[in-house]
């Protein structure tokens, strides 16, 4: 059979086949798109137990900035928070460090995703809050509901200081946010806020 013998493709079968190969390729490229979203790579975040820093310095560096230490590779905000206050520690004695050469508790706020619908939710320093700008939920500097839609706090992960004074998050325990009524550091906001609501 010569190559001028070759039977002849109508249009409409060449246009039906083409269209059912274009629709093809695009489903088979966004499911295998998704399933990257589904399992992410190993090392792309924090695992397991961490070991962050000393933690009288971090504790000193938070104090001294009044800003939380940002550890992006976790989603987490380091806080310190007071455990002379009896209503924190009765939140937050239990599952959270306290540096005892300085009295200051360090607790790690996951901060990547807002408990209302997932935003990542920013410190704002002038309001010393954290301020979500999606929805405009805003939580006190421990993490704790001030305002929006949010049905509770920001949560948390549990904390220690190991035997050689490093502050250790626990990322494989991650803690539900405190109620919307519990106000244990009763903060104010201490000037302009962030995120318009």
């Amino acid at each position: 059979m010569s190559r001028l013998d070759l039977p002849r493709v109508e249009r409409r079968a060449f246009l039906r086949y083409g269209m059912f190969g274009a629709v093809s390729a695009g489903l088979g490229g966004f499911g295998l798109a998704s399933l990257g979203f589904l399992y992410p790579r190993p090392g792309d975040e924090l695992t397991g137990e961490v070991p962050l820093e000393n933690a009288e310095a971090l504790a000193q560096t938070i104090e001294e900035s009044r800003t939380p230490v940002r550890v992006p590779d976790g989603g987490i905000s380091i806080v310190s928070w007071d455990p002379s206050n009896e209503a924190a520690m009765g939140l937050y004695g239990e599952d959270h460090a306290i540096v005892e050469s300085s009295g200051v508790g360090l607790m790690a706020l996951y901060s990547q995703r807002c408990v209302h619908l997932g935003c990542a939710v920013p410190w704002c320093q002038s309001s010393q809050w954290f301020e979500c700008p999606c929805h405009g939920s805003r939580y006190n500097r421990w993490g704790e509901y001030t305002g929006g839609p949010a049905p509770r706090g920001l949560d948390r992960y549990s904390s220690y200081i190991d035997d050689a004074g490093m502050y250790v998050v626990d990322l494989g325990n991650l803690i539900t946010g405190t109620a919307r009524t519990a106000n244990a550091l009763e903060q104010p906001q201490e000037g302009p806020n962030c995120v318009d609501a």
